[in-house]
């Protein structure tokens, strides 16, 4: 996989963004109070990586489509202490931190309608024994 090199004019588009700190060639550094609005807004909020640079006034064409994802699981992964004794409880409890509220209203409505369609499933299963 080859790296993208940015030209004069993407460079100096990109730089003007103020949440970029610098821009070379190959590489977008980014403002340390943009990474970690960025990482509240992820992990609090819920909204999504593509979302937030979007918002941030980010030309993803430029930087890369995937580069957002990329980025934000990177810097949680450097502000995450070492989480070797953790229990499933508390994983549990930090995804559920992370599922923004659409997202969540989304998995429990799909989870209603899955228990919905097993039970009428269960249902005419036992209906068809009786007879």
């Amino acid at each position: 996989m080859t790296k993208q090199k940015f030209t004069r004019e993407q460079i100096k588009r990109i730089s003007k963004n103020k949440n970029v700190s610098r821009c070379g060639a190959y590489s977008v550094r980014y403002a340390k109070q943009f990474k970690l609005q960025a990482l509240r807004q992820y992990n609090e909020q819920g909204l999504s990586a593509v979302e937030i640079f979007e918002a941030a006034g980010l030309d993803l064409r430029l930087i890369g489509i995937r580069t957002p994802n990329r980025l934000i699981n990177q810097w949680n992964a450097a502000l995450r202490p070492e989480r070797e004794h953790e229990t499933p409880l508390h994983k549990a409890k930090i995804a559920h931190k992370r599922i923004g509220r659409g997202r969540e209203l989304r998995n429990l409505k799909a989870k209603v309608a899955y228990l919905e369609a097993e039970n009428d499933f269960l249902a005419q299963l036992r209906a068809g024994k009786r007879k």
